[in-house]
Formats: C-alpha cells, structure tokens, sequence
C-alpha cells in the first residue's frame, strides 16, 4: 500500500497494525547530519512518513536514496499532534516505541542495489495544508531576513549548550513558517545564509502550526 493509505489507518492515539500489508518507500532523511536521531524518514509518490528504529547510525544502515519495504504487520502507527509515526507497539507513555535493532531485519528490508533519489515536492508557504504533513518538499525564493549570519541554533544561557531551536523563513508575499534545527544537528554552529534562496525539508506539524526540518543540509542561497 501508499504511504497515505498507510497514514488512514491510524486512530488517535496507537494504532497496532494487524492487516498483512507492506509499503516499499525510498530513504529522504536519516541521521548523517544529526537532523534525525533513531529514526529515518521514508517518501513514496503519495508522501512521506517517520519511521522511529533504534539503529546506533541510520546514515549506514539506510542510506538516502535507498529503497525500503515495510512490513507493517505487527508495528503500530502513532499520532500526535496531527503528526504520524511508524513504529513498535508501545510499551510505555510515547505512542510509539523505537523498532529495536534486532527486529529491523524482521520488519525492514534494506535495499541500495538500485538507489532513487525522490525530489521533494516544489511548494509554497502558502499552499501548505495538513495532507503535506510529513511530506519531503522545497521552499523556493525565500529569506531568513534578519535572522541572516545567526548560527543555527542558539546556546542554553545557563549550561552553554546548544539547544534546539526555531529560525522564521519569510517569502516575498509575508507568509513565514519555521525551521526547527535540532541541538545535535551537525551544522548547528553555522551562520544563516544572507538573501533568498531554497531550503528542502519535511513538513512538520504541532500546536496547530506548520514548521520545517531541514534535511541532509539542503540549504541553497
């Protein structure tokens, strides 16, 4: 099945996935710049979804590009906050646990004989609306504004330590969405780039307001 038609089978909540049903998807985001962390997200022609594995490096195990089929029998879809995770059955308070390593195989066939680089879905701030919710796109001709030659994140006043932080993206008509940087990102230290250019990332979604997570460094100016 798709991605979305994975997605309509999620209910509040976890949803464990009885159905014999699979998905073969192709590897947009994984941990090589430490934008993800035991998790990898997939794309399919119909969208994309995260898929939460406990794996001590994604980049090696699920190389961009690679081709991965799921099969979901057994897994659990989780939803929060309009965003949905593949996963295990929870065990605990998250909706959603981490598929442990020595299940990977079980779950996820890995595939890099035959690489397939998706293009992420050209879009405007405008047009985002919750069916790209997860989805890999490109924001063109946009700027940072004043935010230029900020690093990526900021430093946590008290420990020193970088933390996770929201920069604005504005276009030319004066819609804005934000780029969530995690703090164990590699390029967290880097200045923002100056004037319009185009970032690629996957749509996130919380509190009723869209934001974007840059991945594998895709950042144009």
């Amino acid at each position: 099945i798709s991605i979305a038609h994975l997605k309509t089978l999620c209910r509040e909540g976890a949803t464990t996935i009885t159905d014999d049903i699979s998905l073969e998807a192709y590897v947009v985001a994984n941990d090589l710049f430490g934008e993800y962390r035991n998790a990898i997200v997939l794309c399919d022609e119909s969208g994309g979804i995260e898929v939460a594995v406990e794996c001590s490096s994604t980049a090696v195990r699920f190389p961009i590009s690679a081709r991965v089929v799921v099969q979901c029998t057994g897994l659990a879809l989780g939803s929060y906050g309009g965003v949905i995770t593949l996963g295990a059955a929870p065990t605990g308070s998250y909706k959603v646990d981490r598929i442990a390593e020595k299940d990977i195989e079980r779950y996820l066939l890995i595939d890099t004989s035959q690489p397939k680089e998706i293009e992420p879905q050209k879009i405007t701030i405008a047009e985002l609306d919750t069916s790209h919710i997860g989805n890999y796109i490109a924001l063109e001709d946009v700027t940072f504004g004043d935010e230029a030659g900020l690093c990526w994140c900021d430093k946590d006043p008290e420990t020193g330590e970088y933390i996770t932080t929201t920069r604005t993206l504005h276009d030319h008509a004066g819609n804005t969405i934000g780029v969530r940087t995690i703090a164990d990102c590699s390029y967290r230290e880097e200045k923002i780039p100056a004037g319009y250019g185009s970032v690629w990332g996957v749509v996130e979604y919380y509190d009723d307001t869209f934001s974007l997570r840059i991945v594998n460094h895709r950042i144009e100016f």
